[in-house]
């Protein structure tokens, strides 16, 4: 958890904005779908952090100079949403005002900041402003590069989770890559094509994994009614196979389902934090397969709701990891109907509606390069998580990964702060904390 002197850390800020090298045009317009709209309280964090060796000869004016080139490909994150006047509903003007590029320093090396462990800290290397609420000067996208003291720089991304989904955010920014390494873009331009709106639209029944906010106007933050803290948890392979075996045995009929394991043992140990209010209803979101990549940013993550009809903190873990695989209920649709059906004249949340389980396994964390040069360690997570809290399970760091520590796994939770001290305790309980997390 980050002390008020870590605030001290980073320091030095510098603000300007870049935009697309080449003009969009003047009346360029994107449409934005129910589920885009489902997700507008909510932001996509990102930290990329590049050693001194990635980092050598490139200054910012470097980085600004590709980013002309990148953000020719995508003119859209530049751009400021407006209202319909006649039905009220956001959508996205495309008039190149660019992104929010921050410049930072920080005194620690990169390696002094990793060795902390606490992604908390992270918040300090991600700018970020809400969208509203003045909509026409809120920017979706901002980009924070810190300097640290060895050389190394990290990349701060804060992404209106309207825009796209995390997958979609990590695709954008690995598409930076080959700008760094010298391409300059000087093809026609592509016009993004809106998604295609829903229409004649049945009563449909409420999503389990959608819950209705108090209307925010044009102010876009979520309301929470307690204080949200931050844990990290770094499981080594020792570690994840441990639980594995607790939960499987030593010799299971079938590849154990390593993202389902985790959460069932996240599921029981929040469950015994919140003993009188256990959450029977999980919400789990993760990569659509079915979706090819092909650079069009888009909302199109699977969201399912998990439904239990027995007690979660006295329930076998098998049980409710294969009820995480077998009872899923994929909402996606539904969640687009309901918002279209209102013409997006409601506000929602998705993450921390229900407990949220987030997969970000299948993510392309590690795809952008500087010079060549991968990160040494990238985290994501989500902003605006609603009071039932979100967790967050990533790959190890690629740079780290072999044969004996590839099922390593970084686990962010975000819960109520008076949760946060009795979940230690229970994640200790059960192997997945050390002594010296708990101080």
């Amino acid at each position: 958890m980050a002390s008020c002197n870590d605030q001290n850390l980073v320091y030095n800020f510098k603000i300007s904005s870049v935009g697309p090298g080449r003009i969009t045009g003047s009346d360029v317009v994107y449409e934005l779908s129910g589920l885009d709209l489902a997700m507008k309280l909510h932001y996509v964090k990102g930290v990329y952090f590049f050693s001194s060796q990635a980092t050598r000869e490139l200054n910012i004016m470097h980085i600004k100079e590709t980013t002309f080139y990148w953000l020719n490909e995508f003119y859209m994150i530049c751009g400021r949403f407006r209202r319909s006047e006649e039905t009220g509903r956001p959508y996205m003007k495309c008039n190149d005002c660019g992104v929010r590029m921050v410049e930072a320093q920080c005194d620690l090396t990169i390696d002094e900041w990793l060795e902390k462990k606490d992604c908390s800290l992270n918040k300090l290397l991600v700018y970020h402003q809400p969208i509203g609420p003045e909509l026409c000067f809120s920017p979706p996208t901002y980009l924070q590069v810190t300097k640290f003291k060895c050389g190394g720089m990290s990349l701060g991304l804060s992404w209106a989770h309207v825009l796209g989904d995390p997958f979609s955010a990590s695709d954008c920014v690995n598409m930076w890559s080959p700008f760094f390494a010298g391409l300059k873009s000087n093809r026609p331009l592509q016009i993004t094509k809106s998604p295609d709106r829903l229409e004649n639209l049945e009563p449909v029944k409420q999503p389990l994994s959608m819950k209705r906010v108090n209307q925010v106007g044009d102010h876009w933050v979520t309301a929470n009614n307690c204080k949200m803290e931050t844990l990290s948890l770094y499981l080594t392979t020792s570690q994840v196979s441990q639980l594995l075996s607790k939960i499987w045995g030593e010799n299971p009929i079938k590849e154990a389902p390593l993202f389902e394991s985790l959460c069932a043992m996240m599921w029981q140990c929040i469950a015994k934090v919140r003993e009188e209010h256990e959450p029977k209803i999980v919400t789990i979101c993760k990569k659509d397969p079915s979706v090819p990549k092909t650079g069009i940013l888009s909302n199109s993550q699977i969201i399912s709701s998990v439904e239990a009809d027995f007690s979660i903190k006295d329930s076998d873990l098998e049980k409710l990891a294969n009820l995480l695989v077998d009872r899923a209920i994929d909402e996606k649709n539904q969640i687009e109907k309901m918002v279209e059906k209102d013409n997006g004249s409601f506000d929602y949340i998705i993450y921390g509606g229900n407990l949220t389980f987030v997969n970000f396994e299948n993510i392309n964390l590690y795809g952008l390069k500087w010079n060549k040069h991968k990160p040494k360690f990238v985290h994501y997570t989500i902003q605006g998580v609603g009071d039932e809290g979100a967790v967050f399970v990533l790959p190890w760091p690629e740079k780290d990964c072999d044969e004996r520590n590839g099922k390593g796994r970084v686990v962010t939770v975000v819960l109520p702060e008076k949760e946060v001290t009795k979940l230690r305790y229970e994640l200790k309980g059960n192997g997945l904390l050390i002594d010296g997390d708990l101080e």
